[in-house]
């Protein structure tokens, strides 16, 4: 067991596609983050038949979605995640409500939606594409930054778990797949990279979109920032967590 770093950010997303919310601790559950987009908007307009049925909202198509923030509120119910709180761009704020899902059907139009609220008891990803955990390292980041020749926000790339990493070697979480991290009492199988979409172009508190990002991305790193992980025992992770690399 190596020591490889610690957790320096949290960050979880409540609704699919909206921007999220920084945490100091977190419950890993067998899906991933606990809550972390549950909940989502179906595309209809995208389920043209029935192997795509079931089609989420996705930021890549209609990226104003990222525009807008969430945040769970409340106590924590038993058998549903809490409410959430969703802020627009303006400033307005919204509950789980009708009201809110008029807001979003104007955005997207003409794509027809309809609001989905997963729940904990789900045996899938809730809103999850297809990965539990995205992780990214501080170190990659930063030479990401060079390459591109722009400072930019972690939050562009949307990751779960950011890794204050311990050496200077930047992108060598590619180097993971395959093998064990664990945090605390969690343990997380890292088992692809992360490809990535236009999404990495949208700024995360503008909503403007500059193209240079994913064009360098593909250019230097074969389009891939960030490692996916899935959940093998679940636990808690709180902020300075120190993370190993297991054999």
């Amino acid at each position: 067991m190596k020591s490889i770093g610690i957790i320096q950010a949290i960050y979880r997303y409540p609704v699919k596609s909206f921007q999220g919310e920084r945490l100091t601790a977190v419950n890993i559950e067998r899906y991933g983050l606990y809550g972390d987009r549950g909940y989502a908007f179906i595309d209809h307009t995208r389920s043209t038949d029935a192997s795509r049925s079931n089609k989420k909202l996705n930021a890549k198509f209609v990226p104003k979605l990222l525009a807008y923030s969430s945040k769970y509120v409340a106590d924590r119910p038993d058998n549903e995640f809490p409410p959430i709180q969703v802020t627009a761009p303006d400033g307005r704020v919204f509950q789980w409500d009708e009201e809110l899902f008029e807001e979003i059907r104007a955005v997207v139009s003409p794509r027809e939606i309809s609001p989905r609220k997963y729940s904990p008891e789900h045996d899938d990803l809730l809103g999850v594409d297809e990965a539990s955990i995205l992780i990214a390292t501080d170190v990659s980041l930063a030479e990401l930054e060079k390459i591109i020749g722009v400072e930019t926000d972690m939050r562009r790339f949307r990751p779960n778990f950011v890794i204050r990493y311990d050496e200077p070697q930047p992108f060598e979480e590619f180097d993971w797949i395959g093998k064990t991290v664990q945090i605390g009492g969690t343990k997380l199988e890292i088992y692809k990279k992360c490809h990535r979409c236009s999404m990495v172009n949208v700024d995360p508190d503008h909503n403007t979109v500059n193209p240079t990002f994913l064009k360098h991305i593909a250019k230097h790193l074969d389009a891939c920032f960030g490692v996916y992980a899935r959940v093998i025992r679940t636990g808690t992770v709180t902020v300075d967590d120190p993370v190993y690399l297991l054999d």
